[in-house]
């Protein structure tokens, strides 16, 4: 029977492929944030979609595989954002939830609302050039 250790990096991997399917063909930045309790960490990495190979990988893509690791080893959740440049100039923003290595799709209006608003409630954005959409499922492949 494999370890919980294996079945977790096989999981991180399909999720990592499934993001950049997602991304699509171009550039892109994949940002994931871990939360746990106070615990805030945060590693971007810049991808190229649709295919997850080794040619030309960002060298902090493991440190964003590591902070997914987190999901199913110490339990937390993070939040994936994935910004696209787009063809009119401005930068699509799509999130996810990440939880024991599950992704949750986000509405356009759930990544606004966690973007655009402060602690306190109080709206400090849109980020100017920024527009929000809705994150696609992922196809994961087990």
């Amino acid at each position: 029977m494999p370890s919980l250790l294996i079945v977790s990096l096989k999981r991180m991997s399909a999720l990592l492929r499934a993001l950049h399917c997602a991304a699509g063909v171009g550039s892109h930045e994949l940002a994931v944030v871990y939360v746990l309790d106070d615990l805030d960490l945060r590693h971007v990495c810049d991808l190229e979609g649709p295919d997850l190979d080794d040619d030309g990988m960002d060298p902090d893509l493991h440190k964003v595989a590591a902070l997914l690791m987190r999901t199913a080893l110490n339990g937390g959740m993070a939040v994936v954002v994935l910004r696209t440049p787009l063809a009119t100039g401005k930068t699509a923003v799509r999130t996810w939830r990440v939880h024991d290595l599950t992704a949750q799709p986000s509405t356009a209006a759930e990544s606004f609302s966690a973007y655009c608003n402060g602690p306190n409630g109080v709206l400090t954005g849109p980020e100017p050039g920024v527009e929000y959409h809705d994150a696609p499922a992922l196809t994961v492949s087990k």
